[in-house]
């Protein structure tokens, strides 16, 4: 049987591409051109777009778009749950123009009591849907921002834990030669340099410069796919000095691991195996007990480092740069430890009677 032939057309209209089949060349050569009239006459503005697209149907395509750009997998598992779990069971067959900034306030409002949400994740989900409008704006699927006059919710002074004394930080380093020299590695990378847990795990010995004393963080070691990948959380490389207490800990590393590839992992297991994040906080909460030290987390240490350096003076503009902070508000939080610095500054204000 002769297979019957079609003429296919496609255009992209109201950033949405639209395809037809016709029997008759003719007929789809017609379409076509009545298509393209439209919008021209959308593009200077003597005909209004007509927006049909479902929040969901877009939002399912920008996630993978976001996913196709780089984004890390965590950061797209997270949208890609909040929006099915919060936002999709009320908003996800509308479409996506006639949502109003009414509707979007009163749904924002009520996700705190409805799902027991903290201030903070509440604005997230706030954040996460304008980009979601002005990306949809972009592509022509919408024509206004409905979320954007909406306001934050305030929230609760973040706290953080870490250990305040010298003597508690010694005892763990001490008693983390127990776990293996891998470990011993990352607890004193981990306090000395305040790294993120992975960017530690994606470290090689290439990037471990003992003559210069400097070590190079360049990638990060993603939890939700097990890959490394050539970035940072806020995508920017940094060089971190080694002090002297990790200079020494790095040179018993390199005596006990006896693999010296460039590309070879620094921080494995037994057999090799670039360790994960499960693994390291097993150990770590081994290495708590063992020392007889308050139980933190791993990005606890990480705070660690960071509180005793602004309590040693250290400033909070070296102090973003060295924990690879994108903005200056993300340091703010150890500011309350550095009393000394906002009261040396008393003086550049200065009124008395006369």
């Amino acid at each position: 049987m002769k297979k019957e032939t079609t003429h296919r057309r496609h255009i992209r209209l109201n950033g949405k591409l639209t395809s037809k089949r016709f029997s008759r060349k003719t007929d789809a050569d017609r379409w076509y051109q009545e298509q393209l009239r439209r919008k021209q006459l959308i593009e200077s503005g003597l005909e209004s777009p007509v927006f049909n697209e479902t929040f969901k149907n877009f939002c399912e395509i920008w996630l993978q778009g976001r996913k196709a750009n780089g984004q890390p997998q965590s950061s797209y598992q997270q949208e890609d749950a909040r929006l099915r779990r919060y936002v999709y069971p009320v908003f996800g067959h509308r479409i996506l123009e006639t949502i109003t900034t009414r509707e979007w306030d009163q749904f924002l409002n009520t996700m705190i009591a409805k799902f027991g949400l903290s201030p903070g994740t509440r604005n997230r989900v706030r954040s996460m849907i304008s980009k979601i409008y002005n990306d949809a704006i972009r592509s022509e699927a919408a024509s206004r921002n409905p979320v954007s006059i909406i306001p934050k919710a305030k929230e609760k002074l973040k706290t953080f834990d870490f250990w305040s004394s010298q003597d508690e930080c010694a005892r763990y380093l001490e008693k983390s030669e127990l776990q293996g020299p891998s470990f011993y590695v990352f607890a004193h990378l981990a306090l000395n340099t305040g790294c993120r847990i992975g960017e530690l795990l994606a470290l090689e010995n290439r990037d471990i410069d003992l003559v210069n004393r400097r070590i190079r963080i360049w990638r990060i070691f993603e939890e939700a796919t097990h890959k490394v990948q050539e970035r940072t959380k806020s995508n920017h490389e940094r060089w971190l000095g080694i002090n002297e207490g990790l200079l020494n800990a790095l040179l018993r590393h390199r005596d006990w691991a006896g693999r010296h590839e460039p590309t070879a992992a620094l921080i494995v297991d037994s057999e090799g195996l670039r360790l994960d994040q499960h693994m390291v906080r097993r150990l770590h909460w081994k290495t708590c007990a063992a020392a007889d030290v308050r139980r933190i987390r791993v990005h606890d240490l990480r705070h660690t480092f960071a509180s005793h350096y602004v309590m040693a003076s250290g400033s909070l503009a070296e102090l973003q740069a060295l924990l690879g902070h994108s903005t200056p508000q993300m340091t703010l939080k150890y500011a309350h430890l550095a009393p000394d610095y906002l009261q040396s500054r008393a003086s550049v204000v200065s009124f008395a009677s006369s």
